[in-house]
């Protein structure tokens, strides 16, 4: 998908070379538009920024290689604390002391989490052993799992691997996980990309009336996706609103707006490599400008919708100040303008941490804050899941 990425990049730019581009892409941008295709086809090494640190996180922290500078500057690595949180506990040898206490359910009950993919861009985590039988056309479970779902929107070039850790927190708990994640070309090209994708979720949570309540769970761009599906929404209130009041609670971890955009996709892409993030930071600037009915007014249409957002669920938001792709100020003004419309908004703000990634650097206290939110909104409540012992 990087391949056909870069080779839209060659085309654009190649084509409107006699232009004069902005912020000095110039004749170099066709060139290194085709080098980097060639080079994200083949390095397996490439690992998306949201990624590095969890890598070393989710195997236990034996990997010291992954953290190089300027990356290790700001990323210290613990070793996870222990804590009766199942599958959470992968890698750690170490036994369950006695009188420990656990927010999910004892670990003799808990069961192997399995995936199914529903679409290309959804794919579904659950604790039910049995494959779901689901219609292609409609997206319709044939026979629903009787459970309560979490929609999950990933950030960009997540790894199944690790969206399965977010998942386990909820399938533990006996929720069922939708994921919906989308690729660097269909974020560029909306019309054909995420608007598919956000007909395809709509089509999914209209057609599955059994899946309630429903918690929101986004990371990242995964806040645009939101807006698209909302505004393919407000098109039709009569036919969707049932879907609204089915929302009962959402959480928000690094939201990223349309102003991160150039800073955010080639972070993602090339989380290591300074000269290849700026190349296609131009080109993504030089995308913006050029292809603004194709591209820029669908983010700024998405962008005003997630603003204003149809989904009145209590929210929670986690940030941290030296995050450049989701920083707390774009945040913040969510969070203002959801308050102004009677939204209560939980605001969880750390000096140091990482993008998409706040349950690495602060995993008690990103449960300890969540779990406290999932009580507040009635969610354990409504799903019959007993009141947790204090973290």
């Amino acid at each position: 998908m990087a391949a056909h990425f870069f080779r839209t990049a060659f085309y654009a730019t190649a084509g409107r070379k006699s232009m004069s581009l902005p912020f000095a892409a110039g004749r170099t941008a066709a060139t290194l538009a085709v080098g980097l295709s060639f080079g994200a086809q083949n390095s397996r090494g490439t690992v998306p920024y949201e990624n590095v640190y969890a890598d070393s996180f989710f195997g236990g922290c034996q990997t010291q290689g992954l953290l190089q500078r300027p990356l290790a500057e700001y990323r210290e690595i613990q070793r996870p604390l222990i804590r009766n949180f199942a599958s959470l506990q992968a890698g750690n040898n170490q036994q369950e002391q006695p009188g420990q206490h656990s927010a999910m359910a004892p670990l003799k009950n808990r069961r192997q989490i399995s995936s199914q993919d529903i679409t290309k861009n959804m794919t579904l985590y659950t604790n039910n052993k049995t494959p779901v039988e689901v219609d292609p056309k409609t997206l319709a479970f044939k026979k629903p799992t009787g459970n309560p779902l979490v929609l999950m929107m990933a950030w960009l070039m997540a790894k199944q691997k690790h969206l399965k850790k977010y998942a386990q927190i909820y399938t533990e708990m006996g929720f069922d996980v939708m994921v919906v994640h989308i690729t660097p070309w269909q974020l560029l090209w909306p019309v054909k990309g995420t608007q598919v994708v956000a007909a395809e979720t709509l089509r999914f949570l209209e057609n599955n009336k059994a899946y309630e309540p429903i918690v929101m769970h986004g990371f990242s761009v995964g806040a645009y996706q939101l807006g698209e599906i909302m505004l393919q929404m407000s098109r039709d209130m009569d036919r969707y609103g049932p879907i609204l009041d089915r929302f009962v609670c959402q959480v928000w971890d690094s939201a990223a707006d349309i102003t991160e955009i150039p800073v955010g996709v080639p972070k993602s892409i090339f989380p290591k490599n300074e000269r290849m993030q700026s190349a296609l930071r131009n080109y993504t600037l030089y995308h913006l400008k050029t292809f603004h009915n194709q591209a820029t007014i669908h983010y700024m249409r998405s962008s005003q919708m997630f603003h204003s957002t149809l989904v009145k669920a209590p929210a929670l938001f986690f940030v941290s100040d030296n995050d450049p792709i989701g920083p707390p100020s774009s945040n913040r003004a969510v969070s203002d303008n959801w308050e102004h419309a009677n939204i209560k908004v939980t605001f969880k703000q750390w000096e140091r941490s990482q993008h998409a990634a706040h349950y690495m650097r602060h995993r008690e206290e990103y449960l300890q804050m969540l779990f406290q939110h999932l009580e507040n909104c009635g969610v354990l409540e409504a799903i019959g899941v007993p009141k947790r012992a204090k973290l």
